[in-house]
């Protein structure tokens, strides 16, 4: 194996998704050498992966770099890259909400933090948008505990709960929660279509629109949005001028090329009767919106944890396209806690206002009302402690580059 590099690495699956943990320590100092490696250790480009570790969909087609925290108020710092599957590309625009659910059960079972039992709260900081997470994870023999009855739509059987706290989410990439400056715009897109669009920046930003204003009912499954191309091509319309508009990108006709995963892109509807992926029926009351996401210009299987965390807060601001087909305030299970269907089924997410009867104080500098934290319930697996073998050549460039 002379022509190749052992590299150190986990397999966890957090979440509806599933990553290659890797250690900070042993890989390249820069973004630039790393992607060369992650895609020759993922198989990319390639729709099956053949060659790597990828598992042909952008949910299992992640990375997270753990390594020693670069902030006082955290135990480690992640840092999540999404491996393209179909272009040569890392994307590390944003972070994964589903895979920040495995970063607490790596820390414990890797030595990085210690072990208490029967909860185990770790402080993640998340490189991508300079945030912090809570988990808190359940320990069982100085390990992430694995076994509970906890079950999240669309992953098999039950697990221990992972509580997840996304403290103060507002302003991921653009320090506002309204990026715009306003929770709602008017977008043309080229064959001279107009949409109403809120962007909202929580743990990622997300552009929203009425499943109405597609032509759509919003129940739609995956495989239903990804025939309808006019409603795709849509959307990565849509989400390339709001990339330009709020800076990810300086033209919109970059944003495919350069950054396929930020801002994210997706569809509300009103509460409504459906039938998930599954088959199975849900009735209306057991939901306060329809939601679907899209994921690398792919429709997302179930919703992105960041997404859902945006969603509830996009809930609770007056004017956006969210809020005008939530649940009203009075009439859900719990105030504070959003019920998102999605494909998959049902997903929670509980906004923290800090005040009573969830109202949201105003906080006009930041461009919106203050979302002190968003919290969601995941499981998570850790699945393979191995080695992977890497293409030497690549280690071997980014030492060349590195100052002496």
């Amino acid at each position: 194996m002379h022509d190749f590099h052992a590299l150190r690495l986990s397999i966890l699956r957090g979440g509806t998704s599933r990553a290659v943990f890797l250690l900070e320590n042993d890989l390249p100092a820069d973004r630039a050498s790393i992607e060369p490696i992650l895609l020759d250790l993922f198989g990319s480009p390639d729709v099956r992966q053949i060659n790597g570790l990828g598992g042909a969909t952008s949910q299992t087609s992640k990375a997270a770099i753990i390594g020693p925290p670069t902030r006082p108020d955290a135990d480690v710092d992640y840092t999540f890259a999404q491996v393209s599957v179909t272009q040569p590309l890392v994307d590390w625009g944003g972070n994964c909400g589903n895979i920040s659910s495995a970063v607490g059960p790596f820390a414990i079972n890797s030595g990085l933090v210690r072990a208490v039992s029967p909860v185990t709260t770790v402080r993640i900081h998340n490189t991508n948008t300079d945030k912090i997470i809570l988990a808190h994870v359940p320990v069982e023999g100085g390990r992430a505990k694995v076994e509970g009855d906890y079950s999240i739509p669309g992953v098999p059987g039950t697990g221990a709960r992972i509580l997840l706290d996304f403290q103060d989410p507002a302003g991921s990439f653009s320090g506002k929660l309204l990026p715009t400056g306003q929770p709602r715009d008017t977008i043309t897109i080229s064959d001279g279509r107009s949409f109403q669009v809120s962007t909202v920046d929580a743990a990622n930003p997300v552009v929203f629109l009425l499943a109405e204003g597609l032509g759509l009912t919003g129940t739609e499954l995956p495989q239903e949005l990804e025939s309808r191309t006019e409603v795709t091509g849509a959307l990565e319309e849509v989400r390339g001028i709001v990339a330009e508009m709020i800076g990810v990108v300086a033209n919109r006709n970059d944003a495919l090329g350069t950054s396929p995963g930020l801002p994210k892109v997706g569809m509300v509807a009103r509460p409504q009767d459906y039938r998930t992926t599954g088959g199975s029926s849900i009735a209306e009351g057991a939901m306060d919106l329809q939601g679907r996401l899209m994921s690398m210009q792919t429709a997302h299987r179930s919703y992105m944890v960041t997404g859902a965390i945006c969603t509830a807060a996009a809930a609770f601001i007056e004017g956006t396209v969210v809020h005008e087909v939530v649940r009203p305030i009075g009439d859900r299970a719990e105030p504070n806690t959003i019920r998102i269907a999605n494909p998959y089924g049902i997903m929670e997410a509980t906004a923290t206002t800090g005040v009573a009867g969830a109202e949201i104080r105003a906080q006009p500098a930041s461009g919106g009302p203050e979302i002190l934290g968003v919290t969601v319930g995941r499981t998570a697996r850790h699945i393979l402690d191995g080695m992977a073998y890497v293409d030497r050549a690549l280690f071997e460039e980014a030492a060349s580059r590195s100052p002496s």
